[in-house]
């Protein structure tokens, strides 16, 4: 049941991690900086998973800025905030897409379209976030876009419904956003603007006011994000060990409380030795027909990844790219310094 994204835990793929997803394969694998340490290497592991049982997909949190998981490689990439105030989010969206592709990477679960609110994800998102103006917003994350597509990666949008508004992280605690129905027509706006091309969102943990998670609510990964938005592409949970989920169960009951309420790939980022339980969880928790429903949206999902490949233009050497990040990274931070100068 090829529904979930696993982790690994370093540099190599280890004869236990290879027998374990061998016997269940996932559709993807995602990597961190623990499993990053030089170019040669990353190739050579991108190249092992990918010639596994069913070819897993390789994914990788590369935004920029404070979330930049191949800064060592490469040098430090323009954070997406840094970007769309100098209006080169598709140029930042190229160099990320071609640095993936360099590396084996299939997917970049970027970028976050969350508005950035003072008190809240001001303090917590920071460069991650572009803007509190969902214009401003959805006009960089679709260039953004773009620029990855340009270079035959795909994306996702991230972190629905929003974590504008959380004051609290979810790698840590449990946040809970107020009711409000301006604010929350505010904060599903970038995603209204961008989920379509991107083909895949990304549902954070964040709660309403009736505390169960979004990730874990039916009400919003299904009937809001389904039904009254209208939403046909794939929807990735956001890692399911986090802190915020810590009062919903083990880790193989969150799984199936994240299927049932809609998420269609389960990230389990770390805990690789539960991931036969948490499979086995959903076998027997999560129906038949949600399970292939889920299967049949990620199947849609890797041919839009196929279709993008095929269209990707021409990668730079190395050494260009390295050049190409450098002369963005530096062109970012002047513009930031010129704002700055003129509050």
């Amino acid at each position: 049941m090829r529904i979930f994204g696993v982790g690994i835990s370093g540099p190599t793929l280890t004869a236990p991690e290879r027998r374990i997803l061998e016997r269940d394969p996932p559709w993807a694998v995602i990597l961190f900086r623990r499993n990053i340490e030089s170019v040669e290497q990353l190739r050579r592991l991108t190249r092992d998973i990918a010639d596994l049982p069913g070819r897993p997909l390789l994914c990788v949190d590369q935004e920029g800025g404070p979330v930049d998981r191949l800064r060592d490689l490469l040098g430090p990439t323009i954070s997406f905030r840094r970007a769309a105030e100098a209006g080169q989010a598709r140029e930042a969206g190229q160099l990320v897409g071609e640095a993936c592709a360099q590396m084996g990477f299939d997917i970049d679960l970027a970028p976050v379209v969350d508005r950035l609110l003072p008190g809240a994800s001001e303090r917590i998102l920071a460069e991650r976030a572009a803007s509190s103006d969902p214009t401003v917003i959805a006009r960089a994350a679709n260039d953004f876009l773009l620029g990855l597509t340009e270079s035959g990666v795909g994306g996702c949008a991230k972190h629905f419904p929003g974590l504008g508004r959380a004051n609290l992280d979810t790698h840590k605690e449990l946040p809970r956003i107020p009711a409000d129905p301006r604010e929350e027509e505010l904060d599903l706006a970038p995603f209204i603007a961008t989920m379509e091309t991107a083909g895949a969102v990304m549902i954070s943990h964040a709660a309403g006011p009736d505390g169960v998670p979004a990730s874990l609510s039916r009400d919003t990964a299904h009937q809001l994000l389904r039904l009254r938005l209208g939403f046909t592409g794939a929807a990735f949970s956001d890692d399911l060990e986090m802190g915020a989920l810590a009062a919903f169960g083990d880790l193989p009951e969150r799984c199936v409380a994240a299927a049932q309420a809609g998420c269609d790939l389960l990230f389990v980022c770390s805990q690789i030795d539960e991931y036969k339980d948490c499979v086995a969880a959903v076998e027997s928790g999560v129906s038949e027909e949600r399970r292939e429903e889920a299967h049949k949206r990620l199947a849609r999902y890797g041919s839009h990844l196929e279709r993008i490949r095929t269209g990707a233009r021409t990668h730079d050497d190395l050494e260009s790219l390295r050049s190409k990040i450098g002369l963005l990274s530096a062109a970012g931070d002047a513009c930031s310094m010129r704002r700055k100068s003129e509050v």
